[in-house]
Formats: structure tokens, sequence, C-alpha cells
């Protein structure tokens, strides 16, 4: 169930919240968790599934340590009921140092495909920081959750970043990829980032 992770190590540290130049020199990583060299201040995006085990909308399809260390990037996702988010699917993520030290910065998921984004969680409630969920595209489904930071809340999930992602509608394929995303305009021109897909079907 595991796909070959595409991830960028950064090899210089700039001076944005995340250490991300506005031009970091990047050398792409391997397969499965091996990621490969990183240079001074390395960082890497890691994206993947939530299996929410034991909850109501847990994804069984999603091996049980799916994590930032040992992401699945695959998920396939019986249709929830329609106007219910009843199966939706969490997305999480991490900015990693070299040593697997998880950083913080701004960052957005964008979806395409079928599907849409259902819930774009504020990284810590009345706080400063802020999320915010848009349609890009103007077809009338979500597309794009910008959150300033990764959760600050002091419950679990902290230090990483959150969106929910939901099909109540036509079977078919969401791809979300997650970046660095420091001027709030989506993942296309980043290239600090990674992605998942979720193949949305009739039947489980």
């Amino acid at each position: 169930m595991r796909l070959a992770i595409r991830t960028a190590v950064i090899a210089t540290m700039g001076v944005a919240t995340l250490g991300l130049g506005t031009s970091p020199a990047l050398a792409h990583g391997g397969d499965g968790g091996n990621y490969g060299g990183g240079g001074y201040g390395g960082v890497r995006a890691a994206s993947y599934i939530n299996p929410d085990n034991g909850m109501p909308t847990e994804n069984p399809d999603v091996e049980d340590d799916s994590s930032c260390a040992e992401p699945d990037q695959k998920d396939r996702q019986q249709l929830s009921d329609p106007g219910k988010t009843n199966r939706n699917v969490h997305n999480d993520a991490c900015f990693l140092d070299g040593k697997g030290q998880k950083k913080n910065g701004p960052a957005s998921f964008q979806s395409s495909g079928a599907g849409y984004i259902s819930a774009c969680p504020d990284p810590d409630g009345p706080g400063p920081e802020y999320a915010a969920l848009s349609d890009t595209d103007r077809d009338g489904r979500m597309d794009l959750c910008f959150q300033s930071s990764y959760q600050q809340t002091g419950k679990a999930g902290d230090r990483e970043f959150h969106a929910r992602l939901n099909n109540d509608s036509k079977p078919g394929t969401q791809y979300v990829v997650w970046c660095a995303d420091a001027d709030r305009d989506g993942c296309r021109d980043e290239r600090v980032k990674d992605d998942i897909r979720i193949q949305w079907t009739k039947k489980g």
C-alpha cells in the first residue's frame, strides 16, 4: 500500500519560519522512507493518510503505522452518504529536518480530481495562527486549505498539519498535494511538497 514517496530536501536555509529560502536548491529523495541526504538545515515534506483506527471515519485500507515517519499515501475509500462526511479521510503532514525533528512553517493542502477538502482546522483555536479554506477554481468544491502554522493546541496531533477530505457524490480519484506555501497561493509553484491519493468508490 505504500507509494514511492515524492519529497524534497532543501540544501540551504533561508530566513522564513520553516527555513526555506525563496529559491532553495533541492534534491529529490528515494522510496519508502529513504529520503536521501540533505544539505545544511535540510527539510523535507511528509504527507500521509491517518488510519483513524477505532474512529467512526476510520480508513481500514491504510497501514496501522501510517505517520510522517512511515507515510501510507494511498487509500481506497467508500463514498460518504449524500450530504454527509461519515467516511471522510484525514490527511496529516509534517516538515522534518535531517534528524527527523518536526519543523513549523506556513503550508497548504491542494486537492484536485474527485472529492474536496471538507475541513481545514485552525492550528491553535483562538490563538494568533489561522487557517483559510477556499475554492480556487470556483467549481463549488473547496480545493485549497492554507494553514499559517502546525497544530498547537496541547492535544494529540500537535506539531503536525491536518486537513479532512471527503466525497459524497461521484466515484473517482482525489489527488492532494501538501507543500510549504509562504505566499498562500497553492502548491503548483512550490518545490518542498509531498502528496497522497484516494480512490473513492461506491463500495469500500
